[in-house]
């Protein structure tokens, strides 16, 4: 019985021996696809993407990124966590049509190999500190911050052996480059349509820069992929996070509870107003926003209302526009650390369009859309009890002084404080539940008189 056991702790050894150098010698790669804005939200997302490749033991982590750039904080924190893996990270600017601008490109050239797909670019890292809100043009930051930005992007590619002096004139000319352009000036190692094909030109391959004081040469025959996917969070918080996203919540937000205190009641504009300022209170604080922004908002929709209440000839409309215009400018100017942020022009275009539509939608809804409920709320009712008041009506059945009286075709039971005879002629004073009280019309001089 002994020799029986032994002997089956022995196999289960074995098996286990077996099993981890099997798992030790499976090529696994780890690929996370994503697009949007460099923010708190991505910088999360991707960061984690890296902890689970090197937890897991992959054999590389790829991150396949279409970005127009964004937080310079986020940006450094990424590369701080591709220094700090223990597997090489590759980088690729994809899919077809993709860009890698501005923070992408730094985090581009702090990775190990990078790839791009055709019709992509890389490039334009020019520093913004964000708008003016006076006139809508970048404001561009201080000769020093630049060549601060200037000398990371060389260190970067000095580190993984990469011309620094080409790497630089991605900041201070703000250059931007095809995948060939890239290949051929050494800022990018391979041209690939798909992440299959980008990991199979890469066999063989050195890697640049270092893991772990070492130069691995890739070797990704028979390499298996494993797709990270996003958790719900991530997946909310990645939406809510993008910049027009937010100031739409924002704005959204406002209006909901402007509004839901100017009609008292429903109770369905406040609920969407709180819901939507508390996500963008959220989605703010990964993007990163200008205090000073959301008073301006607020105060362009007050400006906008008081055009609706008050016959001012556009004079507060203009106001508002003004107010709203910069707010929006303002609002996400910069980051609330005042970190700055990289953008591409595109993107810049994005959200000046999307605040010119806001703009125009809050305007119009508030302006034209309020005036209209404040003078349908002053206009008398046509329908219900109400537009029974002040009618005539004739007495079917005497009144003394409960009796029935006949309005419009229709009968009514009626009371009055005196007896009124059938056939005599009657005005609604008052209404109370279903039964009307009534006043005789007197005459006087031979005309007939109400009251």
């Amino acid at each position: 019985m002994k020799k029986v056991i032994l002997l089956l702790i022995l196999a289960l050894i074995i098996v286990g021996v077996t099993n981890s150098y099997q798992a030790q010698e499976q090529k696994v790669i780890h690929v996370l696809e994503l697009k949007g804005d460099i923010n708190k939200a991505t910088e999360t997302i991707i960061i984690n993407a890296i902890e689970k490749a090197n937890n897991e033991n992959g054999y590389a982590f790829i991150l396949a990124l279409n970005t127009p750039g964004g937080r310079t904080d986020s940006m450094f924190n990424i590369v701080e966590s591709i220094q700090a893996s223990s597997i090489p990270v590759l980088y690729f600017v994809y899919p077809k049509g993709a860009i890698s601008a501005s923070a992408g490109t730094y985090i581009a050239m702090a990775s190990h190999i990078v790839g791009m797909a055709p019709l992509t670019t890389i490039g334009a890292c020019e520093p913004i500190l964000g708008y003016d809100p006076t006139t809508g043009d970048i404001i561009e930051t201080p000769q020093k911050i630049r060549e601060y930005y200037t000398a990371v992007m060389r260190s970067y590619a000095e580190d993984h052996d990469r011309d620094p002096e080409i790497a630089a004139k991605f900041v201070s000319e703000n250059l931007s480059l095809t995948p060939n352009e890239s290949i051929d000036l050494g800022m990018a190692d391979v041209n690939a349509s798909t992440i299959e094909e980008f990991v199979a030109l890469l066999d063989g391959v050195e890697i640049k820069g270092s893991v772990n004081g070492e130069k691995p040469v890739l070797d990704t025959k028979d390499a298996t992929f494993s797709y990270i996917t996003l958790s719900l969070r991530d997946k909310i918080m990645k939406a809510i996070s993008d910049p027009n996203i937010a100031y739409l919540l924002t704005t959204i937000g406002v209006l909901g509870i402007v509004f839901g205190f100017l009609t008292p009641g429903i109770g369905v504009p406040e609920v969407v107003g709180v819901v939507c300022l508390s996500l963008a209170v959220i989605a703010n604080g990964y993007v990163g926003f200008e205090f000073g922004g959301i008073i301006l908002v607020v105060l362009g929709v007050i400006f906008f209302i008081i055009e609706a209440s008050t016959p001012t000839f556009g004079l507060y409309s203009a106001a508002g526009i003004v107010s709203f215009v910069m707010g929006s400018l303002l609002l996400f100017s910069g980051t609330t650390g005042g970190e700055g942020r990289f953008f591409d022009e595109g993107s810049i275009k994005t959200f000046w369009t999307s605040i010119a539509v806001m703009t125009l939608v809050v305007a119009g809804f508030l302006v034209f859309g309020l005036q209209a409920a404040l003078k349908l709320k002053k206009k008398s009712p046509t329908t219900g009890q109400e537009q029974m008041l002040n009618e005539c009506g004739i007495v079917i059945d005497e009144i003394n002084p409960i009796g029935t009286v006949k309005i419009h075709g229709e009968l009514w039971n009626a009371r009055s404080n005196e007896r009124i005879l059938e056939g005599e002629e009657v005005r609604v004073i008052a209404i109370k539940g279903l039964i009307i009280n009534v006043e005789k019309i007197k005459e006087e001089g031979g005309e007939t008189k109400i009251g």
